[in-house]
């Protein structure tokens, strides 16, 4: 019966009604919508970095005052267990001539194998026996390109291949950097290994490696520094969160207004029916029966509206992932679902909050006033 009388003051205000409904609908989705992006954003970025979770970035202690990490200390890293890629590097700048160009340069010394594994090439193939490879900045500077040559400290190698571009890495980013096998490194530099980078089998073994470390190699004095690459994962999930927190927050403004909306008509219809309520109380109707109409008349709305915002948002979440991410690969997760609870859950809830005051007001009007009022 409750339900029947909500329905039917609802319906006699339906242009009212509607605008409220409208509003709730623009807020949810706002909320929901802004929600489903911020998690494909994170969900984009971190597709990045996902192949480097498991790794460990290992350098010298350079706060110890160590510039290069010993060769017993790369012996000792190495034969940890669980390891499932070992790659030390060393590195230098020298003078790069190609032509008439001169230029200094990064060179880095790699074993082949490892630099297969950890780019790939965009033309030619990789090969270091006697040629070098070069990342996509050394060879737009230089003008090269596959079989080009060119001198690194007065040495001539060929060019074999040059790297794909790489975007953000927080290991080794190629694209600056030329290549050369450890053997023909070591014939042009006497330098140390100024990284190591260790990939484990399981992201659960990271932290016991870590502790390995400190165990094996820095327990008389801290000789190398060990960076968990995960930790970046973490705070850039973090970073994703708050920043979707807060344009959820913005958005709720919207839901704000829808509030006000239905709080403004919830009032007015208090003082158009003050006459009905008045006679619904002369016949017996108990306070707690005004108030439940009311609160039903704001519910309807709330659920009618979040419901409807809910079910748009998903378009408003694909339509924004297109036109900022160009792709809608991420909105169909657990996350989505929960942002469109989210959303409708603080609609439902706004437009309760929103009722409640009015059905107050109405409940508490006196019969003998209320049938007096015109």
């Amino acid at each position: 019966m409750y339900l029947e009388l909500a329905k039917r003051n609802l319906l006699r205000t339906k242009v009212r009604s509607s605008l409220a409904v409208i509003g709730i609908i623009i807020g949810v989705m706002a909320i929901a919508s802004i929600g489903i992006f911020g998690e494909s954003l994170k969900a984009s970025v971190l597709q990045n970095f996902e192949d480097v979770a498991n790794e460990l970035l290992i350098t010298p202690a350079f706060s110890q005052g160590y510039s290069e990490i010993e060769k017993n200390v790369v012996d000792k890293i190495e034969k940890i267990p669980s390891i499932k890629t070992f790659i030390p590097l060393k590195n230098t700048r020298d003078f790069v001539e190609h032509k008439s160009k001169k230029n200094y340069g990064l060179i880095y010394g790699i074993d082949e194998e490892s630099l297969e594994e950890l780019f790939v090439a965009e033309k030619g193939s990789i090969k270091l026996r006697g040629s070098c490879v070069v990342g996509s900045g050394i060879a737009d500077m230089f003008d090269l390109r596959a079989g080009s040559k060119i001198s690194v400290a007065g040495w001539e190698f060929r060019v074999s291949a040059i790297l794909k571009e790489e975007g953000a890495r927080f290991d080794l980013n190629p694209n600056n950097i030329i290549f050369l096998s450890q053997n023909d490194f070591d014939k042009l530099f006497d330098e140390g290994y100024s990284m190591i980078i260790v990939k484990v089998e399981k992201l659960d073994d990271v932290e016991k490696i870590k502790e390995y470390i400190d165990k094996k190699v820095n327990s008389r004095g801290e000789k190398v520094t060990v960076f968990e690459m995960k930790i970046i994962l973490e705070r850039i999930d973090e970073v994703f969160a708050q920043m979707t927190l807060f344009l959820m927050a913005i958005a709720g403004i919207s839901l704000l207004v829808a509030g006000v909306s239905i709080l403004n008509i919830m009032l007015m219809s208090t003082i158009e029916r003050t006459k009905e309520i008045g006679v619904m109380r002369a016949i017996g109707a108990y306070r707690e029966t005004i108030l439940k109409i009311f609160m039903l008349e704001a519910l309807i709305l709330g659920i009618i509206g979040s419901a409807t915002g809910g079910i748009l948002s998903l378009a408003g979440g694909f339509g924004i992932d297109m036109l900022v991410l160009g792709s809608a690969e991420h909105l169909f997760t657990p996350s989505t679902a929960t942002h469109i609870i989210e959303g409708i859950t603080f609609g439902i809830l706004t437009a309760l909050t929103s009722g409640l005051y009015p059905a107050w007001k109405a409940s508490k009007l006196e019969p003998i006033e209320a049938l007096r009022y015109e």
